[in-house]
Formats: structure tokens, sequence, C-alpha cells
């Protein structure tokens, strides 16, 4: 299969699988923009980069949760409601008042089937912690990461998109024995060292993913973004391993994966 990642920036990005299109948490608000997070507000240090073509016949959305650094006002507007969208509880909410009637709420370890385009989209909801500490994690509410298999034929890959997490074992185990072809991990050590405690990877939690679950390829997102995003793209760099794939913002990249059809 024909794999492109399209990294519009921050979470928000879209995955071209043949002529299957996937897009992720949107937010597209201008560089400048101050988001209110209640605890604390954040400057949107980098603009999006995309055009509006991008967003025309996505097949499936996914949201993982409903703060504003992944769903935003203007990308509400870029879902088609003849897109199928997959969310969690929190951001259904949001998604319904905007008149986006058909959704696929999952739970964590909840999964859902579907076939588009001659393809076969197996997605679960895999427990994301987001934050080392147990009351800020508790308060940031709950969100999905999601894995995906998506079949055509004899060839077969799978996806695990990290969502906001930080390294749990809750996380790792309910990926326990599973092939990952592609790890989308979310990083930049949201708000570390803050008294509200590190919300998202950093690199070194990276490593210790990357060692457990032994992916092909690794392309990480969300960092550099938003103010709040305190770990620099440099800490990443330093972990010299070949597997890790840094892209740029408004880029589109080719990803080869060796053993599709296993």
């Amino acid at each position: 299969m024909e794999i492109i990642f399209n990294w519009i920036g921050g979470a928000t990005f879209i995955l071209t699988i043949g002529n299957l299109n996937i897009a992720i948490d949107p937010v597209l608000c201008e560089k400048g923009t101050v988001q209110d997070y209640f605890w604390f507000k954040s400057e949107r240090i980098e603009q999006p980069i995309y055009i509006e073509k991008d967003f025309e016949n996505i097949d499936l959305w996914l949201i993982t949760h409903n703060h504003e650094d992944h769903l935003d006002s203007i990308g509400l507007s870029k879902i088609s409601n003849s897109s199928e969208i997959v969310c969690n509880k929190n951001s259904s909410k949001i998604l319904l008042e905007k008149g986006k009637n058909y959704l696929t709420v999952l739970s964590w370890k909840q999964t859902k089937e579907f076939s588009i385009k001659g393809y076969k989209i197996e997605i679960e909801a895999i427990p994301a912690i987001h934050g080392i500490n147990p009351l800020s994690a508790l308060l940031a509410g709950k969100v999905n990461g999601y894995y995906l298999t998506i079949t055509k034929g004899k060839e077969k890959i799978r996806i695990y998109i990290t969502g906001d997490t930080v390294y749990k074992n809750k996380t790792i185990e309910a990926l326990e024995n599973r092939e990952i072809d592609i790890l989308i991990p979310n990083m930049g050590a949201a708000k570390q060292g803050s008294w509200i405690m590190t919300l998202t990877l950093n690199s070194r939690m990276l490593m210790k993913m990357i060692s457990k679950l032994k992916p092909e390829i690794v392309i990480p997102v969300h960092y550099g973004t938003f103010e709040h995003y305190k770990e620099p793209v440099e800490n990443i760099k330093e972990i010299n391993d070949k597997r890790i794939r840094l892209v740029a913002v408004g880029s589109k990249t080719e990803l080869k994966i060796k053993n599709a059809s296993r």
C-alpha cells in the first residue's frame, strides 16, 4: 500500500493509504491564537500549513479528545457529514453540537470495523493517560489513543496513534503482542516543569515506548506548535534511532512498510 503522511501541525495530520484518507484531531487556528485551558493559557507559536483541498474527501476522522489544541472551531468546519467519525465521549458532545450526528463513540478497548473503498479498517480505542500526576490526568479527562488495522487483499498495515498520553503500563499492556508498523506519538512534554506536571510524552518516555512496542516506523507529532509543548525537537533527535522520522509541518512524506503483507 502507498502511504503518505501529511503533517498539518500540532496533533493534526492526514494519512493517505492508497485512495483512503484518514485525518486526525483538526486544530487549525492561526499562529498567535491564545487558547484558554482554565488552568493555563497557551499561544500557538507555529502556523498550521495546509490547503483547503487537503480536507476534501476525508473518509474517516479520528478525534482523540475535546481539548482545543486537538479540536477547534476552524477544524470542526472541515469535518464533512459524509465522513465516518470516530471519537471519545467528551469530544462527542462538541461534535453533536456542531451537527455531526453520525458518530462512532468508543471507550477504551472497544472496537469498530468499517469497510471503506475496499479497505477493511478495524479501530480499537487504546487507553491514553493525559498526565504523570494522577490528579491532573483525572482533571484533563479521558483521551483515546487508536490502534488501526487496515487490510486490502493480502496487504495489511497496523498503526498506533497515541493521542495525548504519558508512558503508563496500562497503555503498553493494551498493545501487548500487537504488530505496529507505524507509531505516531504525541510528544512535546506538555507543561513539563510546571505544577501541573508532564501531560504528554517526552523523549525518555518515547525511548521506553519504542523499546516495548518495537514499531517499524515512528513519526512524532505534537511538538513545537503551542507554547505549552515544552520539550524541543532536539531532544527527539538525540534519541538517534533510525526508525524515527522527523517530518516538516506542511510536508507530505511517503512511508514504505517492509512487511505490509504479514
